[in-house]
């Protein structure tokens, strides 16, 4: 085979030096048939002549197409790989040949199905794209599965990521919220997977009919939602993307904490890690800076509402006879002035929050304990005082640390104290911790005091760096204190004394 420098050569040699083709044979040590063919205008390089049979791939080609065929409609991790057709050939069809010629086929088929797509382009703040995907982290000493929620905003390729326990949809909401606020805007338009959280049906074409809390949460913030076809996740390739990036840079070596109280402060660090890129990562196709482009883009986000304090998921539920209000399979306490009424809830990732005609009456941390009683010993005083030893033993009382019962036990049992003190000691739980309280009504006790203001002055010299001394009211009849009595003169009973000079 003769390369195109030798074939201008030899051209050269016959068409200016007038070179016989014998002469350029010897020059070139190069056979005169092969002259006479590259003067004649042939190509260099090696061409077959013809294709060459190969009864082996002809024979599994066709079979291998349909089972690829079939494929397309099955789940992604439950699809054929080339290992699985090799064996199947074998089982089936008695197939001789080798694996590599399988593989051959294979990669001839899927070349000529490949799907080919269009580059797009976005405008700043038209577009974010969202999506879950899962990372370990180490929980005192474990490994423990993680939800990891990403964002990018598709114009400036600025990103966000946000931990959380569980892939629920209020926690979705949480994430969103907190991206707005790292983006310091909402992009007009969210692109979604057909994920549960958002999309209670898949219609036909792109319509999708949305779940009532998704659609309240972005008529709150005002973005469009745009879900990719089914099973064409790489429609929003770029968070898909950032997640992996996400798992390999900011989760390797695997990060480790003490307990899931600090996935909050693990929540931080991801979020500032993720600020840090924006000077150090390109824009791709760009030569700017993500931080350049996220400037640009910034100001075409849509402004975050600043009423918005808590994003969750909207129900409703009756309270009962408890003054307890079912929710998610857990029941949580409100006022009892409030049982046997129709109750609002917002349900948040970490909270659960009671209304009645947007007027918030509790609000209590959630439970994922199904059947649990959630209390707040508050909202039954108005019931202590109406039956005064419910207080003894009750669920609420009972919640609540040991020594509150213990207290409570002592003071009302054996008289040291009455319903009055018991209540007036709970309302504490409005201003100050329970383990404060708890160390405080171990210390009455030890004093043997059982009375409110003798806690609370208990109470303020342990929370108090420079305690307040107030005085200890015991008397019960304080409608005598208002009685003044006037100091006795003694120098009247000089008069009864021997020798004092008196009449006696």
């Amino acid at each position: 085979m003769i390369g195109k420098e030798m074939q201008d050569k030899i051209k050269q040699l016959y068409e200016k030096d007038n070179k016989s083709m014998r002469d350029i044979s010897k020059l070139m040590h190069c056979s005169r048939n092969t002259i006479s063919k590259y003067l004649n205008g042939a190509e260099s390089g090696y061409h077959r002549g013809k294709e060459i049979n190969s009864p082996k791939s002809d024979f599994i080609r066709p079979i291998i197409t349909q089972w690829l065929k079939e494929d397309e409609s099955a789940p992604p991790k439950q699809k054929r790989t080339r290992k699985k057709i090799y064996q199947d050939l074998l089982v089936r069809y008695e197939f001789d040949g080798s694996y590599t010629t399988v593989k051959r086929v294979v990669r001839e088929i899927k070349g000529l199905s490949r799907e080919v797509f269009v580059p797009r382009h976005h405008l700043p703040g038209e577009y974010c794209e969202f999506d879950f995907g899962t990372i370990y982290i180490k929980i005192a000493g474990e490994s423990v599965k993680i939800n990891l929620h990403g964002f990018q905003l598709t114009y400036s390729n600025d990103i966000f990521g946000y931990l959380s326990v569980r892939a629920i949809q209020e926690e979705m909401f949480e994430s969103h919220k907190k991206s707005f606020e790292h983006f310091d805007g909402i992009a007009q338009r969210i692109r979604y997977d057909n994920l549960s959280q958002a999309v209670k049906k898949v219609l036909k074409g792109s319509k999708r009919h949305e779940t009532e809390s998704f659609l309240r949460f972005r008529s709150r913030f005002g973005f469009e939602s745009e879900f990719c076809a089914v099973g064409k996740g790489n429609q929003k390739g770029d968070v898909e993307g950032c997640i992996g990036y996400i798992r390999r840079n900011f989760f390797s070596p695997m990060p480790e904490i003490t307990s899931l109280d600090e996935l909050d402060s693990l929540n931080q660090e991801l979020a500032d890690w993720c600020i840090s890129l924006r000077a150090k990562r390109k824009t791709y196709g760009t030569d700017k800076t993500v931080g350049e482009m996220y400037l640009i883009e910034k100001e075409e986000l849509l402004y975050r509402p600043s009423n918005v304090r808590e994003v969750g998921r909207y129900t409703t539920g009756k309270a009962n006879h408890y003054s307890l209000v079912p929710v998610d399979k857990v029941f949580y306490s409100v006022p009892v002035k409030y049982a046997f009424h129709e109750i609002d809830v917002l349900v948040t990732a970490r909270e659960v929050i009671l209304y009645i005609k947007d007027k918030e009456i509790a609000r209590h941390f959630r439970s994922w304990e199904e059947g649990k009683q959630v209390f707040d010993p508050l909202h039954y005083l108005d019931l202590f005082r109406k039956k005064p030893y419910a207080l003894l033993n009750s669920k609420p009382i009972i919640a609540l640390p040991e020594v509150f019962n213990k207290f409570f036990k002592q003071s009302l049992g054996k008289g040291y104290g009455n319903v009055s003190d018991c209540i007036e000691i709970l309302k504490l739980l409005e201003t100050h911790s329970v383990k404060d309280i708890s160390l405080a009504l171990e210390l009455a006790m030890s004093y043997s005091t059982y009375y409110a203001e003798g806690v609370k002055n208990l109470l303020n010299q342990l929370v108090t760096d420079q305690p307040v001394f107030q005085e200890i009211t015991t008397f019960r009849r304080t409608d005598l204190n208002d009685i003044k009595v006037p100091m006795v003169c003694l120098s009247r009973y000089d008069k009864i004394i021997p020798g004092s000079g008196g009449n006696g």
